[in-house]
């Protein structure tokens, strides 16, 4: 067999091989279904970029974000901001806690109406059993990547909902998923205005013990009730 032959065997073998890996969607919801019930929470490093296609700017941001699942049906999760503009999201039930530590006070937010898109935009996939992504979700493109190293599975969503569509201008979501983890690696959000969210999670923990206190912020601040 010649160079060039060989050459182009391996590449087929390589080529084969990346397909053999790709789980179908089905494969996906049924391992998310598997993974959901024990579910308690997750920690993890995240780094968020925005790009604002009407200017052209594409800007990133650094932090942290932990997730708890106090009872069945139910979610809780802080998303902590790191650098100049510092600031930390704290989210339980109908009600969004915005801490600016720069003044030192609490915006609260009642979020009752909003709080299923909230999770659609912070939080997409911890814990989502499968039934509750195809129910939420058109899902495609079934896909076998790697993100900063890790084995994943990747898919496109496309929301059934007009409320997510409408207010959100959500015209589509990427998403991966952890091959070992059942977690997502990243998530990537295309709005109608051509903007878009990518968010990358790194040093995930699923399901560590957190502190009854992990998702408090600082009670001397300031809170004003927002409208």
């Amino acid at each position: 067999m010649n160079r060039s032959l060989a050459a182009g065997a391996a590449l087929a073998l390589l080529a084969c091989a990346g397909v053999a890996r790709a789980q179908s969607v089905d494969q996906l919801l049924a391992r998310l279904d598997a993974a959901a019930p024990g579910f308690k929470g997750a920690r993890a490093n995240m780094r968020r970029t925005s790009y604002t296609a009407s200017i052209h700017v594409t800007e990133t941001e650094d932090g942290s974000t932990i997730i708890r699942r106090p009872g069945p049906g139910k979610l809780e999760y802080r998303i902590d901001i790191s650098g100049a503009n510092a600031n930390t999201w704290v989210v339980r039930d109908t009600s969004a806690e915005h801490y600016l530590p720069a003044i030192f006070e609490v915006e609260v937010w009642d979020i009752k109406k909003y709080r299923d898109l909230a999770q659609t935009l912070l939080v997409l996939g911890f814990g989502m059993s499968g039934r509750e992504l195809a129910a939420s979700y058109a899902i495609s493109n079934p896909r076998h990547d790697a993100v900063a190293g890790r084995a994943a599975t990747a898919v496109d969503l496309a929301p059934k909902s007009q409320d997510v569509v409408e207010k959100l201008h959500l015209k589509k979501v990427e998403l991966w998923v952890a091959d070992d983890t059942a977690a997502p690696v990243r998530e990537k959000f295309y709005f109608s205005d051509g903007n878009t969210w990518t968010v990358e999670y790194t040093g995930v923990e699923m399901n560590p013990k957190l502190p009854a206190d992990a998702l408090d912020l600082p009670k001397g601040a300031k809170r004003v009730k927002m409208q």
